[in-house]
């Protein structure tokens, strides 16, 4: 597959019914608006009532009106029209299936759980490719494949006309910007920039949040108070709240989060940028995108230029026999990710992520043994200030504490772990950096310690902007 289709179907251009559900339903408490859909509870399993022949007829029999209506309030030119179909459950999955059984596709989604694995972010034992499956398959509501130029809508979008309509128009958004903005290329990114293309497809699905709210309140003849910031704060909350969907609820912490993120956090973005300005100031976001998951959850950061900087890790030759099989970027979404996985709360998690200043993370592996306890994983991290490495750093000690093996050495900068398969992991510190190691074999472990500082650096941008004092960072 190649990869501008699978971002659109398998990661990004969709909208997750569950999740935009009770982002629309729930709206800050002093915004006037229609009756929402009620949220599910948080037992109950998404019903998803098929919609009738009719009801799929006058949908599909929409596309046009509705593409001029969403054309004019996002204000991006319809250069033509969009081809548009309608799919069955049982189809929608048979396309992932088939998506996810394509040989670059399949050695990608492998190699993303091999490091999840590792690095304790999901049980050892999951099949993450059937986890993705079921969870696109119940979540996917719509979406815009920008390879195609199709639009697709699933029969998961429900019987109300009215909801079926802001889904459209979410898709409809998509294919205006990609008809502005030309998607494909907007996120084809190196691999292994996993954060900055996060942060991407944050900016391209806030906007398909936020028009559909400003949908929805046209046809009521409201305007949609952007000065407001209890708006996003309300919609925010509202999608991680539980009645999602019963496979989203019950999926592990870091899947659950980072498939929400791009609607929740991107939602926030785009509405701190539509306080300040028309669509134009989004418009000019995807000319200058946020280059982290940092810039998109802090928005001052992103209008204050505060770029990071680039990781880099050479080879280690000590590991002999051992290649790399999944490099990334965590950014501070991941990073908080990692913590929360490993029992800190949400708040410290929060807190010790937000000095984040760049990473590089990789996993090794045995080409015959891939298995994830016998995995290493290396993540070099550079932060802020030295205060933000210590908090980061303490963070990162207590959150492997909780499963890694018994402490063997716990001093000030360094806190190494014995784990019961022989291997050492460690968490250590010097000056603004923190080294991670998880699983590194023992007759490794001395010279690996040593060469991780060696064998890695940091890149600085030229053109990067001065970082903003920390006073004026965003909460």
């Amino acid at each position: 597959m190649k990869p501008a289709r699978r971002a659109a179907i398998m990661a990004g251009s969709v909208v997750l019914a569950g999740v935009a559900a009770l982002a629309i339903a729930q709206p800050a408490p002093t915004v006037p608006l229609p009756p929402p859909r009620p949220p599910l509870p948080a037992t109950a399993k998404a019903p998803v009532p098929t919609p009738s022949h009719d009801a799929l007829a006058k949908l599909v029999a929409r596309t046009d009106a509705v593409s001029k209506e969403v054309s004019k309030i996002r204000g991006l030119p319809l250069k033509h029209a969009i081809p548009n179909e309608v799919v069955d459950r049982d189809e929608l999955r048979r396309r992932l299936v088939a998506m996810a059984a394509e040989d670059k596709t399949r050695t990608q989604t492998a190699a993303e759980g091999l490091a999840l694995a590792r690095w304790g972010m999901i049980p050892r034992a999951t099949d993450y490719t059937a986890l993705l499956l079921d969870l696109l398959s119940e979540q996917i509501a719509g979406y815009y494949d920008p390879e195609t130029k199709k639009l697709t809508i699933s029969k998961n979008a429900g019987d109300d006309p009215q909801w079926a309509e802001l889904v459209l128009a979410h898709e409809i958004d998509h294919a205006l910007q990609d008809q502005a903005f030309d998607l494909r290329k907007f996120e084809d990114l190196p691999e292994g920039e996993d954060d900055a293309l996060t942060a991407r497809r944050a900016l391209v699905e806030g906007d398909g949040i936020a028009l559909m709210l400003e949908v929805m309140l046209s046809r009521n003849n409201l305007p949609v108070p952007w000065s407001n910031p209890q708006i996003s704060k309300s919609i925010e909350k509202a999608m991680g709240a539980p009645g999602n969907g019963e496979t989203l609820d019950k999926a592990p912490l870091a899947i659950r989060e980072a498939l929400i993120f791009p609607y929740r956090a991107g939602f926030t973005f785009v509405a701190a940028l539509r306080r300040r300005q028309p669509w134009s100031a989004v418009d000019a976001a995807f000319a200058k995108p946020p280059q982290s998951t940092e810039q998109v959850m802090h928005p001052d950061r992103y209008l204050a230029g505060d770029e990071p900087v680039q990781v880099v890790i050479d080879p280690l030759p000590v590991l002999r026999g051992y290649s790399r099989a999944h490099h990334t970027v965590w950014g501070e979404l991941g990073f908080q990710l990692f913590l929360r996985s490993h029992g800190i709360d949400v708040a410290t998690a929060t807190t010790a992520a937000a000095g984040w200043g760049g990473d590089r993370t990789i996993v090794l592996a045995r080409d015959a043994d891939r298995r994830p306890h016998q995995a290493v994983g290396v993540s070099r991290s550079e932060w802020d200030t030295e205060a933000d490495a210590l908090e980061a750093h303490e963070a990162a000690v207590k959150a492997l504490d909780k499963g890694v093996g018994a402490v063997v050495e716990h001093a000030l900068t360094r806190t190494r772990w014995l784990g019961i398969e022989g291997t050492l992991s460690w968490v250590e510190r010097k000056g603004t950096s923190i080294v991670i190691v998880i699983g590194a074999p023992v007759w490794a472990a001395t010279t690996l310690a040593t060469d991780i500082w060696t064998q890695s650096r940091i890149v600085v941008k030229a053109t990067a902007s001065p970082k903003p004092p920390k006073s004026s960072k965003s909460p």
